[in-house]
């Protein structure tokens, strides 16, 4: 990735303005997001509140990828990049949909879920969602 100290540095700039505090890291949020992503891959084991605290990664790689002082830095580019391959991965595996009471207020990854995860994580999207998704067993 051709990502330099500026660039990186200046992503931990937009997530400490956005209120999340200092050791803000753009590579330990794509490992986060690629790492939440496999885990979706092989059927999500935890719970529903945890699945939607995991998801607050991407939140913040958006926060990256729309801040107009990182779009004109090089790097931008790489960085985009490699959020759209996580991001496509995200796309194969997270294929039911989920209805949100206020859908304007997500993004398109909070709309969407795997459709193969643990007994708990089922059970949640069954009683909250009404959606059944495979159940591995583990």
């Amino acid at each position: 990735m051709g990502i330099g100290t500026d660039f990186l540095e200046a992503y931990e700039r937009v997530q400490v303005d956005a209120g999340l505090g200092e050791g803000a890291s753009l590579v330990r949020d794509l490992a986060s997001w690629k790492g939440f992503v496999a885990a979706c891959a092989e059927g999500y084991d935890d719970v529903l509140p945890e699945y939607f605290h995991d998801l607050r990664v991407r939140d913040a790689i958006e926060r990256g990828l729309v801040a107009e002082s990182l779009m004109a830095m090089e790097g931008f580019e790489d960085f985009s990049r490699a959020v759209c391959v996580i991001d496509e991965r995200f796309r194969e595996i997270a294929t039911v949909r989920i209805s949100l009471a206020d859908p304007s207020g997500f993004s398109w990854w909070h709309h969407v879920v795997p459709g193969r995860g643990g007994g708990d994580f089922a059970d949640g999207l069954r009683r909250h969602f009404g959606v059944t998704i495979s159940v591995i067993e583990g």
